[in-house]
Parts: structure tokens; sequence; C-alpha cells
């Protein structure tokens, strides 16, 4: 008894030791019991699971007091090899998908049960509902909500009144036909028994209004899902979409736009309130605008300009920058109008950032053909497609939150609506992507041990223990028998095994760990987190892309301090001492890892970027794969 008592206690102290270091899971494959060892390290597709058991468990009370134990590896030692990437999963690929759009049903050719109304305007629904021939095609989910609510009422008309369409069906059908300002397709609402949205309406043809009536409420309610929830489902368009969009229920669209009456003010309503998206909607039709305008004139080629050179294009310069977005180009009060100052270098190297050309500050005629080049087309649809995203986002997203939009490479934490901490991250490969999804921050592990995965330990170290047993001792990392004992890299008859090593392997916490000084847990089906990385050189490339699929933080000890709501000589404090510990935060904060390519600063200027993944072009292909009747 006494021998099970202390091998649990072993159990339970390496699962505390190398708990904290699990990467990025890979798809699970079948179900089966996970052993011990993959409880630990993972390997299978009951790890990530068993991750969230782990996390949820310390709410018990009985993880969170344990301080890990194991020394911290020499300073002086070597202890990350470059290729030696804390994130080891296989990733997914490109993971973008074709999109297969829902099936659509006809609005019309039913059998109903209820006898034909005497009223003749109700008679008249009932008739159509049955009758057959074109009709909308909706989704089966909004015909049966608007049939239940016609039955509700007898079959009353909705939007037709004496008639002819009533107050708030002409209210309705307006705001139906400004579908585009909202980065939708209006023929997608238009009433099929219409050509145009201005085209005169049939008045006391019973049937031909009966008609529209029905395809106006079917138009309403499919308006009422996609404003709230979007277009797509997100999760068939990448593998790495781990979100819901939550468009309102057919049946309470239904029900709100047959009795309510303002029903054109509640279908406005469903648009995402958050200022992102009124300030995409803004560009959006500023740009459609000045596709209408006449050609600008083209900045004339010229010699170089560099910083506090004179050039007359100068002002043609700033005026470019300007309508791009950079108000901060425009001349100040009293300056010199044809000087490349310091303001205008610094606004001239974020648009040659932005633009995907050489970063020099200086203009030369690539940055003069960046300026020249209509972008109007590739941002619109950028921005059609990014208020789209907008949709599939929470409608509140937290009074306090993180928000890491990846094609930025930024991390945000925002208070009551505004950005109070931000920093650079690296994000992942395009092989192996950072998933979209929605969590929640509850811990923050200083001086985090790495547990390696699975796919490490057979892909870079089997080999190298192969040729010396030795090799992981001599680095100071601790090997784990299935039995949780530690036992010497020595010992291990490395080449008797394959793929599948019986044998964890861990990192201690130290100066070199592949984890850094922190780690930020929200315990997530991936295995996702954010955590400092040794490889400080990597944030000051433009594009950082380089992870297994984990966010890596350039400032950890000053994002730990903001989180945490400490000072930083505590936090520096925690890092100094030579263990682990582990914070649980007092409340938890809201985690939303997004992938915008266009996003508003805090002036409502919208800033586009690389679409680094292909989900803006999976987005375009699937609109131009659907019919209008789909969309």
């Amino acid at each position: 008894m006494k021998t099970f008592v202390r091998l649990c206690a072993a159990s339970l102290l390496a699962l505390a030791v190398l708990g904290t270091g699990m990467a990025e899971a890979d798809r699970p494959a079948k179900k089966r019991k996970p052993t011990f060892f993959e409880q630990v390290f993972g390997g299978n597709g009951e790890r990530r699971k068993t991750d969230r058991r782990l996390f949820r468990n310390r709410d018990r009370g009985d993880f969170l007091g344990i301080r890990i134990i194991s020394q911290p590896a020499p300073r002086n030692m070597s202890v990350a090899a470059a290729d030696e990437d804390p994130e080891g999963d296989r990733g997914l690929g490109m993971g973008n998908l074709r999109y297969v759009a829902p099936r659509l049903v006809a609005m019309n050719g039913l059998t109903l049960a209820e006898p034909r109304p005497l009223d003749p305007a109700a008679g008249a629904i009932h008739d159509q509902l049955g009758a057959s021939g074109p009709a909308l095609q909706v989704l089966p989910e909004t015909r049966d909500a608007v049939i239940e609510t016609y039955r509700q009422r007898n079959f009353k008309p909705v939007w037709v009144a004496e008639g002819k369409l009533s107050e708030r069906g002409e209210a309705a059908l307006s705001l139906l036909s400004a579908a585009a300002a909202e980065g939708l397709e209006p023929a997608a609402y238009l009433p099929a028994r219409l050509t145009s949205f201005d085209q005169p309406l049939p008045v006391w043809d019973q049937a031909a209004m009966a008609r529209l009536d029905i395809d106006l409420f079917a138009a309403t309610v499919r308006y009422a899902r996609d404003a709230s929830g979007g277009l797509f489902d997100p999760r068939k368009l990448s593998s790495y979409h781990d979100i819901d969009s939550a468009p309102v229920t057919g049946g309470t669209a239904a029900r709100v736009l047959a009795w309510s009456p303002y029903p054109a003010d509640y279908l406005k309503s469903l648009h995402p309130a958050h200022p992102a998206y009124a300030a995409m909607k803004k560009a959006l039709g500023e740009l459609r605008a000045e596709r209408g305008s006449a050609a600008a004139e083209p900045i004339p080629d010229g010699e170089l300009v560099k910083t506090g050179g004179s050039d007359p294009r100068i002002p043609a310069v700033r005026q470019k920058l300007v309508e791009r977005g950079y108000a901060a180009a425009a001349a100040a009060p009293g300056a010199d109008p044809l000087l490349l100052d310091k303001e205008l270098v610094a606004e001239l190297r974020q648009f040659q950032k932005e633009a995907h050309i050489k970063v020099t500050g200086i203009l030369g005629p690539q940055t003069v053909a960046a300026l020249n080049a209509d972008l109007s087309e590739r941002h619109e649809a950028k921005l059609i497609n990014n208020m789209e995203r907008l949709r599939w986002l929470p409608r509140e997203l937290g009074k306090r939150h993180i928000f890491v939009n990846q094609p930025a490479y930024a991390a945000e934490v925002v208070e009551n609506g505004k950005a109070v901490w931000s920093t650079r991250v690296i994000v992942g490969k395009p092989t192996t992507q950072t998933s979209v999804f929605h969590d929640e921050m509850e811990l923050v592990i200083f001086n985090p041990s790495w547990g390696v995965p699975p796919s490490i330990i057979a892909k870079e170290y089997l080999p190298k223990l192969r040729r010396d047993p030795g090799y992981l001792d001599r680095l100071g990392f601790k090997v784990v028998n299935q039995k949780g004992k530690v036992v010497s890299s020595r010992s291990v008859s490395w080449s008797s095994y394959g793929n599948k090593v019986p044998y964890g392997i861990h990192q201690p916490p130290g100066v070199k760990n592949a984890l850094g000084e922190v780690k930020f847990l929200f315990p997530n089906t991936h295995n996702i987190y954010m955590h400092d990385t040794p490889s400080r050189e990597l944030f000051d490339k433009e594009a950082r892309a380089f992870s297994h699929g984990c966010v890596r933080v350039q400032n950890p000890r000053e994002f730990a301090a903001v989180i945490l709501g400490w000072d930083q000589a505590t936090v520096d404090k925690n890092i100094a001492t030579p263990k682990s510990e582990t914070v649980r935060l007092k409340e938890k904060i809201p985690v939303h890892l997004t992938y915008f390519t266009a996003w508003p600063d805090e002036t409502g200027n919208i800033h586009y970027f690389e679409d680094m993944y292909g989900r803006d072009k999976a987005m375009s292909d699937a609109r131009s794969m659907m019919t209008v009747a789909q969309r």
C-alpha cells in the first residue's frame, strides 16, 4: 500500500512539473483511454480533453499551491537549439477549405394542414404558400420560421395592408435595397417577384401582393440572420477557425419583424456594434465614391528624396498619404511644404510596410509607383471580408479583454473600448497557423518549464540520442519514464525505439528555456497559449509568422504586470527566483485570437495587412462560387 501511495505521489509531482509545458496537440485520430504518459505529455486524441480537465481540477484548490521544484539549468549552459521550437505539432497545412453552401429550399409548394382563411388577404397568403413556380430560395430554418409566424397570425399579411405595401413594408424594402453599404449583396434580398427594388409594385392584385408579402418576409428574416451572424459558417472556410457565429434565430427574427412597429430599426440593430464595423462601413462608402470621381493626378517620377531633402512632389505625396488614411502626413502649420521631414518619413515608412515594399523612408520610384497604384478594388474586397469577420465576433468582447490580430502581428489589452497596452507578437507559420478562437486567460506562469512534445522527441531528439545517449543529461533536461520517475538520459536504450518513445523530456526553467521567462495560459482545446521566447531577434522582423501556433509576446514582463495589476518590480522579483511559480488571475480575462486584414486605428483610419494565411482569398473564392440565391 505504501508503495502504491509513493507511486501516486510521484505521478502527481511529475504531472505538476510537466503539465505546464504542453504544446499544441495533433488532431484526434480515434478515441481511447490515454495512458499516464499521454496524460502528462500528450500524444493522442484525448490529450485536449485531458489538458482542460487538469486545469479545471485546479479550481478545487488541489493544484494552485504546488510549487514546481525542479532546479533551473545552469545559466552558462547552451540549452535550446534554433530548431527546437517549443510548439511541436505538425499543424493542418494551409487549412483553407472549399466552401460548400448550405442547402436551400423554396418559399412555396407547401402542404398546409390549416384550412384556407375566410379573409381574402389571408386566404391569398395561404394559396401562395401552397402554389408552385419560381420563389425565393431560403434556409429551411427561415422557411419554417416564416410559416410558423404566418400560422400564429392566421396567415394575415405582415407587410401588405389595404392592397399595397404598408409604411413598415416600404421601410423594410428600402433597407434591403441598401445592403451594399453593409458589404452585403442587395440582389440576395430582392423579393422573387420583383426585378428591381424601385420597380412599381402591383396594386390591388391580391395574389401578387400575397406573393410579395411572403417574399419580403423571407428576405427580411434572411437579412436578419446575415447581418447578425454573417453569410458564411467560419468553420467551413478554414480548419483553423474554431468559432461559431451567433446569428439571431429565424424564429426570433420572424416574430420581431411581424409584430414590431419599427422592423427596419430592428434590422439595423443587428449589425455589429463594434466601432471597427462603423469605421469599415465608412471607408467602404468612401472608396466607392472615390472610384466614381475623376482619376487623381499621378505623382511624377524624379530623383531619390531622403530625410531633410526638398522636392516639389512632396505636397502630392502628402495628399496621397492622407487620402489613404495616414492623417499625420498632412503638413504642420508653418512647415516647409516641400520638405521631407521626420514626421513625413515616419508615415512614409508605415505606408511602405503596409504596401509590402522595402521600408526605407525614402521617396523613390518603387514608393511613387505604390502611391500611384489604384488599390480601391483590393481594399474594397478586404473591407467586405473583414466586415464579415466582425459578424463572427461575440457581441460582447468584455470590458477588459486581450485582442490578438494575427495579420497585424499585434496584441492589445483593451479596457472600456480603448487599448491601454500593446505589443508585437509572433504567430504561427502558414502551415502551422494560429487558430481563431475565443477563451479566457486564467494563469500566469513565471519561469515555466517545457514538456517537449512527442513529435519533437521523435523527430529532433531521438536521432541525436541514438548517437549520443547522454545528450540530454549535458543539456540539463530531465527524462521521465511512464511511472513518473526521473532517469538518466544515458541509462535509456534510445536505439530501441521508433516514433513512439515511452519517455517524456522536460526542460527546466532557465534563461534559455524555449518558453522564456513567462507563460500565459487560457486553457483551450488547441493547447495554444502566449509566452516569452529567447529568440528576441525575430521581433525585429516586419512579418512574424514563425511559431507552430502559439503566440510569442515581445514584452512579456510588461504584459504580466498589466494583466495581473502588479508593478514592474513585483514581476521582476517573481522572475528572479530560481523556480517556477503559477499565479491565478483574480478575474479571468477574455482572450480573442482573431484574423483581420483590415483594421482601424484609434482615429478610425483603416490599415490593411497581408493576407498571410490566404483566408481573404478563400472567402472571396467562396463568394464567387455561391449563386445570388445562396448569399
